[in-house]
């Protein structure tokens, strides 16, 4: 039986870079450790190789080659980590990599390239950020580990039991369905969480508001203000983490909208566009103003993920979905308006992905961008608000002045983009 060539070079080539990619942290692993390498930048190929071969040999030697090959290298695993407990190490990390690699080649003889190089580059990034998933595991508290166990349990076991149809007023309100916006929400919010405890809040207030944008703006804005009055003389360190956030939370937006619906974007991009390049400019121009600040720690975003935060969404969602089908219905477009704006002020995000599932009405998607476009404004002129009314000094004065900016150029940027098309 012929096995084919380039599909076997190829697996082959996959393989090698696997063990290549693997095999070179696993190299600096053991030289810092100080000890003997078991396997490093030249044995990880060859283990890989060893699962591709045989499995592309399959249809000619059958599984046999397979089995004995696999039984090679954990076995050599198994004395390599008998011989470094005995010393005193009880890590098997290099080991279990090892025949994770064995594994990860034969998957790629098998022609499943992409899962093979995606699963070795996630196992090499596992490796090499060792240091900082143990710093970040210390830092958790018990209430952050058990709102991880949450989130878990609302991403895997509420999820699939829900119903999959519509049900209340309009058949507007699909369970199923809200709750994936929950689940996906919560996700995107402790991503936030997790980088920002990895970049460590040493890196300042900058940090904190790139991060803290993409967990909550307001909480942000609410953060910064409050430091602004605990010390004024980080004010315009402040006001531009807060103006940052802003700015990432147009971009949030823009990422919300086109993981639900990706059609509104062609109208939604220029108007978030608008703002995020204001919002960016300011914040940038109040961090150089504030080079002269004793520049602090970045202040503390704890955990954002809980149960109640998650069901607290879920009823704002669910509660906009009524109001925004409720106003369609009785005032047309007006009405949505009037709906995306009182909805803004408690959560632009629930506002956004509504709209955005929603889809396109009579003049396409002009409606339901402009209402996510007046949602983005009124949350920011929110934020405005609660910066000028909670802080103190130049802060009120220089987050007035860049959240207003961003306003007026959403704002205008949706005139232009809406009235004219």
């Amino acid at each position: 039986m012929t096995i084919p060539l380039l599909p076997s070079l190829e697996g082959l080539l996959v393989a090698l870079l696997v063990g290549f990619l693997i095999g070179l942290d696993r190299e600096r692993a053991e030289a810092r450790k100080g000890r003997d390498v078991f396997a490093g930048v030249r044995t990880f190929p060859l283990i890989a190789l060893a699962g591709a071969v045989p499995t592309i040999l399959l249809p000619v030697t059958g599984p046999a080659l397979l089995v004995a090959s696999f039984a090679a290298v954990a076995s050599v695993s198994v004395v390599a980590y008998l011989r470094t407990s005995a010393e005193g190490d009880i890590g098997a990390t290099t080991e279990v990599a090892a025949i994770a690699t064995f594994l990860l080649g034969a998957l790629a003889g098998s022609g499943q390239l992409v899962a093979a190089g995606a699963t070795g580059v996630a196992i090499a990034i596992l490796l090499v950020a060792k240091p900082r998933i143990e710093a970040f595991s210390r830092a958790l508290t018990t209430d952050e580990i058990r709102a991880v166990l949450e989130l878990a349990v609302i991403s895997v076991i509420i999820l699939p039991l829900l119903p999959r149809r519509g049900l209340g007023p309009w058949q507007v309100l699909n369970p199923f369905e809200i709750w994936m916006i929950v689940v996906l929400v919560s996700v995107l919010s402790f991503v936030g969480f997790v980088a920002m405890r990895l970049l460590g809040e040493r890196r300042g207030l900058t940090v904190t508001g790139a991060v803290g944008g993409l967990v909550s703006s307001t909480a942000v804005t609410l953060a910064m203000a409050e430091r602004s009055r605990s010390d004024q003389g980080l004010a315009s360190a402040a006001a531009s983490a807060a103006v940052l956030a802003s700015c990432v939370m147009s971009l949030r937006v823009a990422a919300l909208a086109g993981i639900v619906n990706a059609g509104i974007l062609p109208r939604l991009l220029p108007v978030v566009g608008a703002m995020a390049v204001v919002g960016g400019v300011g914040a940038w121009w109040l961090a150089r103003s504030a080079s002269g600040e004793s520049v602090a720690s970045g202040g503390h975003i704890s955990n954002p993920f809980s149960l109640k935060a998650a069901l607290t969404f879920g009823a704002i969602y669910a509660l906009v979905l009524l109001l925004v089908r409720a106003a369609q219905e009785t005032l047309g477009d007006n009405g949505t308006y009037a709906a995306a704006a009182l909805s803004a002020v408690a959560d632009v995000d629930a506002v956004t992905i509504a709209f955005s599932r929603l889809g396109p009405v009579a003049d396409g998607w002009r409606t339901p961008a402009a209402a996510v476009t007046v949602a983005a404004v009124m949350n920011t002129l929110v934020k405005l608000g609660l910066g000028v009314g909670l802080g103190a000094g130049r802060f009120r004065r220089q987050v007035a002045v860049a959240l207003g900016l961003m306003a007026a150029a959403g704002a205008a940027a949706g005139v232009a983009v809406y009235l004219r098309f």
